[in-house]
């Protein structure tokens, strides 16, 4: 009987440590795992759709516009420098609690020979916020076992088991960085994704048609990833994000060779890299090589959108009693969004920013402005009123009006010039030195360097102030409200 007291207490006394333990590493590690995943585990029954991938997908793909605009569940997975393996047990560890109807995996990745990449931090950033499990065990002891290769601080990973295991290990040092996030973490409210908020011309890039050889894990892993989703009835999508692929590039060589594999396995395979009507690299990119701004990833959320519903399928969820928290969840994705906008203070990244699909858009554009010299501001412009139109029978997708919708304003003009882009009525106005634009929320009248905004909510004088290029005036899309005015000085 003592014996049996004594295990008892024991057992009690490391259960009690084990919590104690659990407690502070979530007090003491890093926010980021933790931030990104609690509301997937808030959200994993209602998801049709999981995206995975590296930081092409991180930064190139957002849930709620596909709430938004079509109804559609959705979490991104994706991450910085995710390799396929790491996907591939990201993508495990996520149908521990989820069954969607579609996964998207981005193959650029593929590429890679090595199962992990080099910062071991990225790989606690995607594993650490799952809770413990024997599929989470499985994953740490493959993704490590090569008993040689290292991160780049120069340690193994076959060392670093323990801390991927007991995290407390790898952040118990951090008690002199704690702050009150550590306390009170900030949940990622995009589902998952990330908007980068820059413009950056593309390096020069070149598409080819040559294939590499299917070798190394970054095929393993796909071809694991497919045949795991089949498996369980979970339809599978492989994309290739745009990006200006560098001249020769090796990953470019790998990522067509994808399309055998999809073949292989009869499931889809968007190469969006070879699609030139997606996106424009002039305006859509927040890094030269690589990454897309909000503009490109708004549209290739678009077009995702419309295919995912179209070709899989899946169900329009707006309006449903059981989903009413995504609505009040949207509106507050919105409301971050004009804030980034109100505290841009880069006037190429703001005008950037007027390409958002959930607004409305006046603009007043001065006779004597540097806007009509400056080519880049001129895309932006451009790149505002631009909208695709989606042929879902032959999956492309062409600009509206070209890729110049603001016709009058292609040459310097001789008075003011006045856009309306109006989201909502589906239409773009314009006007020089004087007219006036019908909108479904009111009309517009230019006069000389000055105009007149009718809207439900009042009028609003638009006026081109002295020092200032361009005059932007934001509105709600659907009513017409006016959210936000702005002089850009270029």
């Amino acid at each position: 009987m003592m014996h049996t007291r004594h295990l008892l207490s024991a057992a009690a006394f490391l259960a009690l440590l084990l919590l104690l333990l659990a407690g502070l590493s979530r007090v003491f590690e890093y926010k980021s795992s933790r931030e990104k995943l609690t509301p997937f585990f808030e959200r994993a029954a209602q998801l049709d759709v999981l995206f995975f991938g590296d930081s092409h997908m991180y930064s190139g793909l957002y849930p709620m516009e596909l709430w938004a605009d079509y109804g559609i569940t959705s979490y991104n997975l994706s991450n910085y420098n995710l390799t396929i393996p790491i996907s591939y047990w990201v993508m495990r560890n996520a149908l521990s609690v989820c069954q969607p109807e579609v996964v998207v995996l981005d193959v650029n990745q593929v590429w890679e020979q090595a199962k992990l990449c080099a910062s071991s931090s990225e790989v606690h950033t995607a594993l650490d916020g799952f809770p413990m499990s024997r599929t989470k065990l499985e994953a740490i002891l493959d993704l490590t076992d090569d008993p040689l290769f290292t991160d780049d601080k120069g340690q193994r990973y076959r060392d670093l088991r323990p801390e991927f295991i007991f995290p407390f290990i790898k952040y118990h040092t951090r008690w002199s960085d704690l702050t009150a996030q550590d306390l009170k973490p900030h949940h990622n409210q995009e589902l998952g994704g990330e908007r980068k908020i820059a413009v950056a011309l593309p390096e020069a890039y070149e598409i080819t048609g040559a294939a590499a050889d299917e070798q190394g894990f970054g095929f393993l892993y796909l071809r694991r990833f497919i045949e795991d989703c089949q498996s369980r009835g979970i339809r599978v999508l492989l994309t290739n994000l745009p990006y200006p692929c560098p001249n020769n590039s090796e990953e470019q060589f790998y990522t067509n060779a994808v399309v055998y594999t999809a073949e292989e396995y009869g499931v889809e395979y968007l190469d969006f890299v070879y699609m030139d009507q997606i996106v424009d690299y002039t305006t859509d990119c927040y890094d030269p090589a690589s990454h897309l701004n909000p503009s490109g990833a708004w549209k290739v959320t678009n077009f995702l959108g419309q295919h995912l519903q179209e070709a899989y399928g899946l169900p329009d969820h707006r309006g449903e009693a059981a989903y009413a928290s995504w609505d009040s969840d949207y509106a507050a994705y919105r409301e971050r969004k004009l804030k980034s906008l109100r505290r841009e203070t880069d006037p190429y990244a703001f005008l950037m920013l007027l390409s958002d699909p959930s607004f409305s858009t006046i603009l007043l554009v001065p006779k004597n402005s540097a806007a009509y010299t400056d080519s880049l501001a001129m895309q932006l412009l451009q790149n505002a009123g631009r909208r695709h139109l989606l042929y879902s029978d032959t999956d492309e997708a062409v600009w509206s009006d070209a890729l110049m919708p603001l016709e009058q304003i292609t040459q310097p003009v001789g008075g003011s010039y006045l856009a309306v882009i109006d989201r909502g009525g589906g239409m773009i106005g314009e006007c020089v030195e004087s007219g006036t634009v019908f909108t479904a929320f009111g009309s517009v009248t230019l006069d000389g360097c000055a105009a007149t905004a009718v809207t439900p909510r009042g009028n609003v004088q638009l006026v081109a102030q002295p020092g200032a290029d361009i005059f932007a005036v934001v509105l709600d899309r659907q009513s017409g409200d006016v959210l936000y005015e702005r002089a850009v000085k270029l």
